[in-house]
């Protein structure tokens, strides 16, 4: 409540959104109904190759996309803010407007001393972020929209769902990210009607 409250009239479109996903090959079947004698059987893999995804967006439009299949940590995620975030920044504000400020979530890795230190050293401000609230990140929602599209399609490798995650990204609308960055002043006014607790979004 006490941030919600604070950023109720916050200027949104010098944010730039953040965060990583991670999408699986051959993912499971979803939940499905068994009636008797009508058992269903789906042949699943124990353990699916997956690729970790990192994204950001703005009001301008969709940034740079980073596929890994390494474990992420706070050397690697310096590594994302300088060939991810910066550039995406440039296109996203421009050079001559570096008026613009971090989002992320309350990962230990973008807390790390490491992260914190690359973020002084190369003047990025931070947006503070309330612990535990996905819903109010609207990367999620893309990052929803890129998986049922990924689903829906026949990928048979990991470099396969490497191109078909860069492909996917590449497509997605600038209106999009402008919907979505527009939608954060219902979010946090939802967040506000729910007393702090979960919304629908």
């Amino acid at each position: 409540m006490k941030w919600a409250k604070k950023h109720r009239k916050f200027d949104w479109s010098r944010v730039i959104f953040t965060d990583e996903s991670t999408f699986y090959l051959n993912k499971p079947a979803g939940k499905t109904w068994n009636f008797p004698e009508r058992k269903k059987v789906f042949r699943t893999v124990k353990h699916p190759a997956k690729m970790h995804v990192w994204g950001c967006f703005s009001l301008s439009g969709f940034g740079e996309i980073i596929c890994f299949q390494k474990n992420l940590d706070a050397k690697f995620m310096c590594t994302i803010y300088q060939k991810g975030l910066l550039p995406s920044a440039q296109s996203l504000f421009g050079d001559e407007n570096p008026d613009w400020i971090l989002q992320e979530d309350n990962d230990p890795k973008h807390r790390s001393k490491l992260a914190k230190e690359w973020k002084a050293n190369n003047g990025i401000r931070e947006l503070p972020w309330p612990s535990m609230s996905p819903d109010q990140n609207p990367i999620e929602n893309v990052w929803r929209l890129m998986k049922i599209n990924i689903n829906r399609k026949k990928i048979t490798t990991v470099n396969g769902l490497r191109t078909a995650l860069i492909n996917e990204w590449r497509e997605l609308p600038i209106s999009l990210a402008e919907n979505l960055v527009k939608s954060m002043r219902n979010r946090v006014t939802s967040l506000i009607d729910a007393n702090g607790d979960f919304t629908l979004y």
